[in-house]
């Protein structure tokens, strides 16, 4: 069994915004705080956290496969949203919306905090 991963909080900065049909420039950051972690075997851990950003805070449950965290959220009424870290920080946050139907996908980086 894998030892449990460090409930670590982390920053992501986003540098660029894409919407469906172009991308720009943007300064948007949010805040991922691991609440939960549930190691499978020395390669997956199972967690969850909480994503905090200037407009709203929920929960976001994924796996940490190899060190690259994927984290989903299907539970709001705006859209679904899917946060991707690689072990090297990079990130990709994208919200799928509803209404007007549309995608937004934030390209930056995620660092733990210390």
């Amino acid at each position: 069994m894998a030892a449990s991963p460090q409930l670590a909080g982390m920053t992501c900065n986003f540098e660029t915004e894409c919407t469906d049909s172009d991308c720009a420039d943007s300064s948007y950051s949010a805040t991922v705080q691991m609440t939960a972690a549930r190691p499978v075997d020395s390669h997956l851990t199972i967690m969850s956290a909480v994503f905090s950003d200037v407009s709203e805070t929920y929960e976001m449950q994924g796996k940490i496969v190899d060190g690259n965290r994927r984290m989903f959220n299907m539970d709001s009424t705006a859209g679904a949203r899917l946060l991707t870290i690689a072990a090297d920080g990079t990130a990709r946050y994208t919200n799928h919306i509803a209404e007007p139907l549309m995608a937004m996908t934030y390209l930056g980086q995620c660092k733990e905090d210390r």
